[in-house]
């Protein structure tokens, strides 16, 4: 005998189902998951079938959205990993499942797509004190990296629903008609943003950053103002013509500016030994030479008196010590010998244990450190062509890896399951200076599904992205735009959709901006 529910406890369930997956987006893989099962559960569960799947084949957006999981079920035709292309494509269930059961649910009221928006808001600021109390020592969670105070999900994920987070709150505060709610969403606002930049998250601050212009031009654009107009456009240009030149000094100068010290050479230590020099290495730190007035004997006996961690092993971080304390040694102007770690404080020690290889590094948290980490990640690969454990240098070589794997299955791509495989043949046919364990894929969701589906495939994606919004109607309201923003730049340094926390998140939103939205039109 079967079971029937009340139909208001099914929508009960569908309403409790999607907060849930809320809930889980910042903080639980299994929240997701429960989250979905308990939707495609009571989906089935509530019957009236034939009519939903009429009602999905009849809703081209919903049809051409999930079919992206389609393209990755054809990619199996010409693939020959199947246990790879089978977890790929478990991965990407909701690409096809959030679709489907959004589209062909009761619609909800806009109050209650209100509340939606504010659960979410509110589970962010939740996940962003729980960082801060793991920061503070309130757990027994040592922090290395301030990027790894996101302990449920990628940093980078946590940063993209952060910074989502930040643009939703900007729309409740226009929409608030009391003076008190705009109060509360003006400091949710300046806390997030606070804490995003207390992450670290180059990726999040860009797409926040990037979404926030691109959204101002185009609302000044549209404006009849022309002095708003011109206004736009001078703006424009300046943003333009600072980042080509930014690039350029970055990609094209000489190596050695920053102000490099001059070269001092020494004979021998206070203790007799003989310093080594090596004037071809032409790194620096803090300008000055590191490869220089070096006694790496004395260093070793020195260290090993002053550290529980071996000289010659690794550092918290799992670099190599030796090479962690040289730059840190060199960053203070120090020849490297035993009296330049004898005067190093209980404190400096402790950073460089951590991994920490600048004095200038030190704080665990500073944005402007970060982006002078990453200019030095880029000088270095300049100078040595050597990008292993450096995350942006890395990405050089998977962007330049993808290419080649994409010159030579231009049209239809390797196929679902031989992406790794092709990422691995490949690294060993241009003879990579990647260590194995940093032999990834190409963290960068646009040459993903080129490498995966060639340019044929990549086309349809695009249209997956574009075309159901526009036939939607809310190609260019303010909630869906900000979000579609983000996540178009979070695809040019990230394979988003490749993990559960990416795709979740992309095909959670993209559904309930598209389908439960009820009053789109409203928020341009």
């Amino acid at each position: 005998m079967r079971f029937h529910l009340n139909p208001k406890y099914h929508y009960y369930l569908y309403l409790f189902g999607i907060a849930l997956l809320i809930i889980g987006l910042p903080f639980s893989k299994f929240l997701m998951s429960l989250s979905q099962i308990i939707l495609f559960v009571n989906w089935l569960w509530e019957g009236n079938l034939k009519n939903k799947i009429k009602l999905f084949i009849n809703n081209k957006a919903a049809l051409v959205v999930s079919s992206l999981l389609l393209l990755h079920f054809i990619g199996l035709f010409y693939t020959t990993d199947f246990d790879y292309a089978f977890k790929d494509i478990k991965i990407k269930l909701p690409l096809f499942l959030l679709p489907l059961i959004f589209s062909t649910s009761p619609p909800v009221s806009k109050a209650l797509f209100n509340r939606f928006l504010q659960l979410f808001i509110a589970t962010i600021i939740t996940a962003s004190f729980f960082s801060c109390f793991i920061l503070l020592g309130y757990t027994n969670i040592q922090i290395l990296d301030i990027r790894n105070i996101s302990i449920f999900i990628s940093h980078i994920r946590f940063a993209l629903l952060i910074a989502l987070s930040i643009l939703i709150a900007f729309y409740f505060l226009k929409e608030s008609t009391t003076a008190f709610n705009k109060l509360i969403y003006f400091i949710t606002i300046i806390w997030l943003l606070t804490f995003l930049m207390l992450m670290e998250s180059l990726t999040g601050l860009a797409a926040l950053i990037a979404t926030v212009i691109i959204i101002l031009l185009f609302n000044a654009f549209s404006s009849k103002n022309v002095g708003i107009k011109v206004l736009a456009t001078s703006v424009t240009l300046i943003i333009v013509l600072l980042s080509i030149y930014s690039i350029n000094v970055l990609l094209y100068s000489p190596v050695i500016e920053m102000h490099a010290v001059a070269i001092d050479l020494k004979d021998h230590t206070a203790q007799g030994h003989k310093y080594e020099h090596d004037l071809k290495n032409t790194q620096t730190e803090n300008g000055y030479f590191i490869w220089i007035n070096n006694c790496f004997s004395e260093m070793e006996t020195a260290w090993n008196k002053r550290s529980k961690l071996d000289y010659n092993g690794k550092d918290l971080k799992q670099n190599d010590l030796r090479y962690t304390l040289l730059r840190f040694l060199t960053s203070k102007g120090f020849t490297k010998d035993a009296a330049a770690i004898n005067s190093l404080s209980s404190e400096e020690i402790k950073s460089i244990e951590r991994g920490v290889a600048n004095v200038n590094y030190q704080e665990l948290s500073s944005t402007r450190n970060r982006i002078n980490k990453t200019l030095w990640e880029i000088r270095v690969y300049k100078t040595t062509g050597n990008p292993n454990g450096h995350s942006l240098t890395q990405r050089f070589e998977y962007w330049k890896t993808a290419y080649s794997i994409i010159k030579q299955n231009y049209f239809i791509g390797v196929g679902t399951g031989d992406v790794q495989q092709a990422f691995n043949e490949e690294y060993v046919k241009i003879n990579t200076p990647l260590d194995k364990r940093w032999r990834l894929r190409a963290h960068n969701q646009y040459l993903t599904i080129m490498v995966t589906f060639g340019v044929i495939g990549f086309i349809w994606f695009m249209i997956t992205l574009i075309y159901p919004a526009y036939k939607q109607g809310v190609l260019f309201s303010y909630l869906y735009s900000s979000f579609l923003l983000i996540v178009l730049i979070s695809f040019l340094t990230e394979d988003t959709l490749e993990t559960q926390a990416g795709v979740t998140f992309y095909t959670f939103f993209n559904s309930l901006f598209l389908f439960i939205n009820t009053c789109p039109k409203k928020e341009k």
